[in-house]
């Protein structure tokens, strides 16, 4: 009895992959999901490959993800995949402090970089971009004007398909326009929106395609609610990694069907 439980306890121990870590296929190895919070904002950096990624370092001031590896293998196979908005630009790869001409796909939302390398031990791993936080502002497509205050910041939030405009330094004759556009905020079937000053309902006239809101030296946010609204690409960002990656994962699964 004693033999066979142990020998149950060994094959638990050869195939539980490490906490962080999931394995994929023979072929792919081991998948590592690693997160990066920076400035606010919020990212996955994922690697796949035969062996281990003890730690990541992100330096914004460097716009650079740093790996850091341990291999029992000679032959080390590593793809890292990461959002094109945490770094960007020209890419440039270290492999143990010196450069490494590696494999480099840019989409349009991440990027995939693809290396084989040999040596067993520690390894590190540096991706060096030329631009970081490159994303696209939801305030950036919104055309507004205000008058006795200013706009301190814009939220778009999907959940409740509301823009919220957050004020600065308000006065008593304040009144904010937005320019109506179904590409940012469209309306409910009546053509209609709710207008919220600080949670309480509002009123609001529309001319030329403008909603002009009224505030005064109280008013702190103005939300104006429909029902769709152009969400921020760090907000769907971990849905566009995640569908690449599954696309990826098929692609290599049966890329034999197609040599």
């Amino acid at each position: 009895m004693i033999p066979k439980l142990l020998i149950l306890l060994l094959i638990v121990l050869v195939v539980t992959p490490y906490a962080n870590a999931a394995p994929l296929s023979d072929k792919t190895g081991l998948k590592f999901t690693l997160p990066v919070k920076t400035d606010g904002h919020s990212f996955i950096v994922e690697a796949t490959g035969n062996l281990d990624v003890t730690n990541l370092d992100f330096d914004k001031e460097e716009k650079s993800i740093t790996l850091f590896i341990q291999s029992s293998l000679e032959n080390n196979s590593l793809e890292i995949s990461f959002p094109n908005t945490l770094i960007g630009g020209d890419y440039t790869i270290l492999l143990d402090n010196d450069e490494f001409i590696a494999e480099i796909q840019t989409g349009s939302n991440v990027t995939f970089v693809t290396m084989d390398f040999s040596g067993t031990g520690k390894h590190k791993i540096e991706i060096f971009g030329t631009t970081y936080l490159d994303f696209f502002e939801i305030r950036d497509v919104i055309d507004f004007d205000i008058s006795d205050g200013y706009v301190d910041d814009i939220e778009g939030n999907q959940s409740t398909n509301s823009l919220i405009f957050t004020l600065f330094e308000p006065g008593d004759d304040g009144k904010l326009s937005v320019q109506l556009s179904d590409d940012v905020i469209t309306p409910f079937d009546d053509g209609s929106f709710i207008v919220l000053i600080d949670d309480v309902e509002s009123d609001y006239i529309i001319e030329n395609d403008n909603i002009i809101i009224n505030f005064d030296s109280n008013s702190q946010q103005i939300t104006l609610i429909g029902t769709y609204v152009v969400p921020e690409f760090y907000e769907i960002a971990p849905l566009v990694l995640a569908t690449s990656f599954i696309g990826l994962i098929i692609l290599k699964k049966y890329k034999k069907l197609f040599v």
